[in-house]
C-alpha cells in the first residue's frame, strides 16, 4: 500500500512542477529569496545553493495568516504541521510525517539568533515553544528540514525554526499598538534600531499585553511581555555580537474540552468550539516539595532570562576562531482544566469531572556553548568543534480534581466527598499525579564538518557524536493522608486524603549517539539545481517521559531514553526572475523509546516510516500582485508497536497533506491579501477508528498607510468561523458517547495602528 501511495505523491510532485509555474510568489521578491541562509547548515549558503530544504520568511510574510499565537505563524513555513489550538504555549508540532507520540516538539527545535530555547522538546507540560514569543525585533524567521538539521543542533533531526533579532544596521523603529475586536486582549510593540559609529550597532523591542486571549477567560489570562535587545559589533578580522532578553508573560493555554459524537461528527456540549473554554479560575492549592503553593487562575506562566555572545575572530587569512554561548534562567507555572469525564446529570444536564493540572515550573535553567575552529583549504573548507550544553528540569505536579457544570457560569457542584466541588486529589486519573522531577542534563558534543565546491557542485559532510549525562532524581508514587491543605483550620471530608510528595527514586544514566549528513546541490544551469541528501539523528527522551524504562539504581534499560531517524531527500530548486519553485521528495523512518503520555495515562513505544513530497513557491508579477504558496503531501505507517494491533495503520493527527496559500496586493499606500490554510483528515489515536474531518482556515488581512509614517491594520482569522479538532483522547466512539476533544479557534478580528519613526 505504502508503494502505491508513495507513487501517487511522487505524480503529484512532477504535476506540480509542471502546473505551478505561473502561481506562487513572495511579497519581498528577491530580498528574502538570496537572503543567506545560517540556521541548520555548516556554512552559510542561499536557498537555491544549500544541499538541504531551508526556507527564509520575513515577518510580513508570516503575519499574512493573521496568527493568534508563535505557533501559528509556522504553518508557512513548508513541511511543518503545526497544531496551534493550545495558544501561545503548550503547542504539538510535527515535520513531514515524524510523530506526535507524546506532544511537544521532540525532533524540531526551536531557536533564537541559533540558540535553542529548551535543549529537549517535549518536556512535559513545558514544550519549548512556551518560552518564546514573536515580536517586531524578529528581522527574518529561518528553516531547515531534515538534512544537516541533526549535526548542527542537539535533537534536532527533524529542523530547526529559527528566530534571527533585527541588529540595528538601519536606524529606526516602529511603536504600535493592537486591539482585539472580537475578543478582549489589548498589545502594545515597540522597537527601535540604530547604527552607533562604523563598527556598532543596537536594536531594543519588545511588547506588553494584557486581556483575555482569543477564548472566554477571566480578566487577566493574558497579562505580560517581553524585552530584547542587541548590540553588533563589525570588525577588521571578526565581529561579536550580544543578545539579551526577558520573557514574563502569562497566556491561556487551552486543553481539550467535552463533546458529544452524533455518528457522523462532533456537537457542542456547553462549551463553544469556536472560543468555549473550561476555565473556571479557581484558587487551587498543592503539595510541593517546599510546602503548599496557592495558584490562583488558569493560565500558563512563562519566565525567561537570558544573555548570549557570538564572536567570530580570523586568526589568520585562512582560520577562524568561532564562540558561542547563551545562559538562562527559566521557570513558569503550567495551570489549566482538563476534562477527566464528561457525563449527563439527570437532573442538572451535561457536567463534567475536571482534573486540574497545575505544574510549578521551579528550574528550567540551560546554558549552551560552542566552540569552533575553521580552515579554509580553497576547495574545502573544515569545521572542527565541541558544543557543552546543559539542562535543568525540576518541576512538581498536582492534579486535584473539580466537578464543574457545563452551564455558562462554570457552576461547581458537590459529588462523593467533594466541599464547594474540589476534591483534594483525583481518583478520576487513579491518583496519579503528584510528582516532582528534578533532573540535570549535559551534553558533550564533538563535532566536524567539510564543505566545498567544485565547478557547479556544492557538497557538505558533517557528523557529530552526542554524549548525555543524566543525574537527579523522580518521586512518582503520591503518599494520601488527611491534611488541612487549604489552611482553613479544619480537615474537611474533602481533605481525608491528600497527594503529597512520595520517596524519591534516582536517575543515573548515560546516553550516546551519533548523527551524521551528507548532501549534495548541482547548479544545472543558473536558476537550476537538483539536491539531495542523506542523514542520520537521534532526539533525546524528556527524562520525565521515560522513568519506566530505568532500572533500580537509575540507569536506562538498553537504548531506551533517546528516539532514531533516518532520512533521505531529493529535490529540485528554481529560481527564474519573479517566480521562485522547490520541490522535494522525502522518506524518514522513527524508531521511538517508550514513554509515558499523562493525558491518557498510557505508555507509547512505536516505529514509523513517512515519505511525501514537499513544494514551497512564490510568483511576483510586475502590477504588485503576488502569491507564495506551499504544500506537502505525506504517507506514515506505524510499522512497530508494543500494541500490535496498530501495526499497520497511519499515526494519529498525521494528515495525508497540509497546504498553505497566500495571494495578495501591494499598491503604493495600501495592501490587501489572504491566507489559506487547509489540512486532510486525520486519525484521533493509533487505532484508526474515529477520525476528524479535513478543514480550511482563510485569514485576510489589509493595510493602509494614513501618513507617511502611520499605518492602520486589519486582520480576520478564520474568516467563515470553520470547525475544526486538532487533538482527542478518545480514539473509538458510539453515537450519543462523550469525547474530549482540541478545537481550533473561531473567527477573531484585531486592528493595529502603528507608527514608523
Amino acid at each position: 500500500m505504502r508503494t502505491t501511495r508513495t507513487s501517487l505523491l511522487a505524480s503529484c510532485a512532477l504535476l506540480a512542477m509542471a502546473t505551478s509555474h505561473a502561481a506562487a510568489q513572495d511579497s519581498v521578491g528577491d530580498e528574502i529569496e538570496d537572503q543567506i541562509i545560517v540556521t541548520g547548515v555548516p556554512r552559510a549558503t542561499t536557498q537555491l545553493q544549500s544541499t538541504a530544504s531551508v526556507t527564509a520568511l520575513a515577518p510580513e510574510e508570516l503575519e499574512r495568516a493573521a496568527p493568534r499565537s508563535t505557533a501559528e505563524l509556522f504553518r508557512a513555513l513548508p513541511g511543518i504541521q503545526v497544531e496551534p489550538s493550545s495558544g501561545d504555549a503548550n503547542t504539538n508540532l510535527k515535520v513531514r510525517g515524524l510523530p506526535i507520540s507524546a506532544g511537544g516538539s521532540r525532533y524540531v527545535s526551536f531557536q533564537e539568533d541559533g540558540f535553542p530555547t529548551l535543549l529537549v522538546g517535549d518536556v512535559s507540560f513545558a514544550t519549548a515553544d512556551s518560552f518564546l514569543r514573536f515580536d517586531r525585533t524578529v528581522s527574518t524567521v529561518q528553516s531547515i528540514r531534515g538534512g544537516s538539521a541533526s549535526t548542527t543542533a542537539p535533537n534536532a533531526p527533524g529542523g530547526i525554526i529559527n528566530l534571527i533579532s533585527k541588529t540595528g544596521e538601519r536606524q529606526g523603529g516602529s511603536a504600535a499598538i493592537t486591539t482585539g475586536l472580537s475578543y478582549n486582549s489589548v498589545r502594545g510593540d515597540f522597537e527601535y534600531g540604530m547604527p552607533l559609529n562604523d563598527n556598532w550597532s543596537a536594536h531594543i523591542g519588545g511588547f506588553v499585553r494584557t486581556g483575555e486571549g482569543v477564548r472566554e477567560a477571566p480578566s487577566g489570562t493574558e497579562e505580560g511581555g517581553q524585552v530584547k535587545a542587541t548590540l553588533a559589533g563589525d570588525f577588521d578580522r571578526g565581529s561579536v555580537s550580544f543578545h539579551f532578553k526577558h520573557l514574563n508573560d502569562r497566556v491561556p493555554t487551552y486543553l481539550p474540552i467535552p463533546a458529544r459524537f452524533d455518528g457522523n461528527g462532533f456537537e457542542e456540549v456547553g462549551v463553544d468550539f469556536g472560543d468555549g473554554t473550561l476555565f473556571f479560575d479557581p484558587t487551587d492549592f498543592a503539595n510541593r516539595v517546599d510546602g503548599v503553593d496557592e495558584t490562583n487562575g488558569d493560565g500558563f506562566e512563562a519566565e525567561m532570562t537570558s544573555i548570549a555572545v557570538v564572536g567570530e575572530y580570523d586568526l589568520t587569512d585562512t582560520l577562524t576562531a568561532t564562540f558561542r554561548h547563551r545562559t538562562a534562567k527559566i521557570d513558569g507555572n503550567f495551570a489549566s482544566p482538563f476534562p477527566a469525564t464528561a457525563f449527563d446529570d439527570p437532573e442538572a444536564g451535561p457536567s463534567a469531572t475536571v482534573v486540574y493540572f497545575n505544574t510549578q515550573l521551579r528550574d528550567f535553567d540551560n546554558s549552551f556553548t560552542e566552540a569552533s575552529l575553521t580552515k579554509d583549504l580553497d576547495i574545502v573548507q573544515i569545521r572542527a568543534g565541541v558544543n557543552v550544553d546543559s539542562q535543568d528540569i525540576n518541576s512538581n505536579w498536582n492534579f486535584n480534581q473539580y466537578n464543574i457544570r457545563l452551564d455558562d457560569d462554570r457552576t461547581l457542584f458537590d459529588q462523593g466527598d467533594s466541599v464547594n466541588g474540589v476534591l483534594f486529589g483525583n481518583p478520576a486519573f487513579g491518583n496519579c499525579c503528584t510528582r516532582s522531577y528534578d533532573f540535570e542534563i549535559d551534553l558533550v558534543s564533538p563535532f566536524i564538518d567539510l564543505t566545498g565546491e567544485w565547478e557547479n557542485l556544492s557538497w557538505d559532510v558533517s557528523y557529530r557524536h552526542n554524549s548525555y549525562e543524566v543525574d537527579g532524581s523522580f518521586a512518582e508514587v503520591a503518599v494520601q493522608a488527611p491534611q488541612d491543605i487549604n489552611g482553613d483550620g479544619t480537615i474537611g471530608q474533602n481533605e481525608q486524603a491528600v497527594n503529597t510528595i512520595g520517596t524519591p527514586s534516582l536517575a543515573n544514566y548515560d546516553v550516546d549517539f551519533d548523527a551524521w549528513s551528507v548532501g549534495l546541490n548541482y547548479e544545472v544551469m543558473p536558476g537550476l539545481a537538483i539536491f539531495g541528501n542523506v542523514a542520520e539523528g537521534g532526539s533525546l527522551s524528556s527524562p520525565d517521559r521515560i522513568t519506566g524504562n530505568l532500572l533500580p539504581n537509575g540507569t536506562v534499560v538498553d537504548e531506551a531514553a533517546f528516539s532514531r531517524v533516518e532520512q533521505w531527500e531529493v529535490g529540485v530548486k528554481y529560481r527564474n526572475g519573479p517566480l521562485s519553485l522547490f520541490v522535494t521528495y522525502f522518506s524518514a523512518d522513527t524508531t521511538e523509546a517508550a514513554e509515558f503520555e499523562v493525558t491518557t495515562q498510557n505508555v507509547l513505544e512505536n516505529s514509523f516510516e513517512a515519505d511525501g513530497v514537499e513544494i514551497e513557491g512564490s510568483y511576483e508579477f510586475a502590477n504588485g500582485l503576488g502569491i507564495r504558496a506551499n504544500a506537502t503531501f505525506q504517507d506514515a505507517e506505524i510499522v512497530a508497536s508494543n500494541d500490535p494491533s496498530v501495526i499497520g495503520n497511519t499515526p494519529r493527527r498525521q494528515a495525508d497533506y497540509i497546504f498553505n496559500v497566500s495571494p495578495y496586493y501591494e499598491a503604493e499606500r495600501w495592501s490587501v491579501g489572504a491566507n489559506i490554510f487547509g489540512t486532510d483528515d486525520t486519525f484521533v489515536q493509533n487505532n484508526n477508528d474515529l477520525s476528524f474531518d479535513s478543514y480550511t482556515v482563510t485569514s485576510l488581512f489589509g493595510r493602509f498607510d494614513l501618513t507617511e509614517n502611520v499605518t492602520l491594520a486589519a486582520d480576520i482569522n478564520n474568516l467563515f468561523d470553520n470547525e475544526g479538532f486538532t487533538e482527542g483522547e478518545e480514539g473509538s466512539a458510539a453515537a450519543g458517547d462523550f469525547v474530549r476533544i482540541r478545537p481550533i479557534n473561531g473567527r477573531t478580528a484585531s486592528l493595529t495602528l502603528s507608527y514608523r519613526f
